[in-house]
């Protein structure tokens, strides 16, 4: 079973979030709620794919948090962001993302960014 890290700040979503991603097959490694946590989950555990947050607590935000981990993992990441503008956009482009979703994000679009992982199987 390929194993998720959940980026996010906001409990509520955070655990739609992992419901959601339960029922896709996956299972939850853990809940960061910082991009420093983040990053030494990752260092950690060695996660198959990140769900992250832009706007996150901490110091830095989710793309950085990206930038930093992709120093020495490839990883996959679908960022759900509540900020859809275009700088944003441009920034997490340089991190490779999987997919750009903007929050409410249902099931089915999160169905079809990780069939995107997966090859569209």
């Amino acid at each position: 079973m390929k194993k998720v890290l959940i980026v996010e700040d906001e409990l509520i979503i955070a655990m739609i979030n992992q419901r959601m991603m339960e029922d896709l097959g996956f299972e939850i490694l853990s809940i960061a709620t910082s991009g420093t946590e983040a990053i030494d989950i990752v260092k950690d555990n060695s996660p198959d794919l990140i769900l992250m947050d832009i706007m996150i607590e901490g110091e830095i935000d989710g793309i950085q948090t990206m930038e930093n981990i992709r120093s020495f993992s490839n990883v996959p990441v679908i960022y759900l962001t509540g900020n859809s503008d275009v700088r944003n956009k441009n920034r997490a482009e340089r991190t490779s993302f999987i997919d750009f979703l903007v929050k409410p994000v249902s099931k089915n679009e999160l169905k079809k960014s990780v069939q995107k992982l997966v090859g569209g199987k």
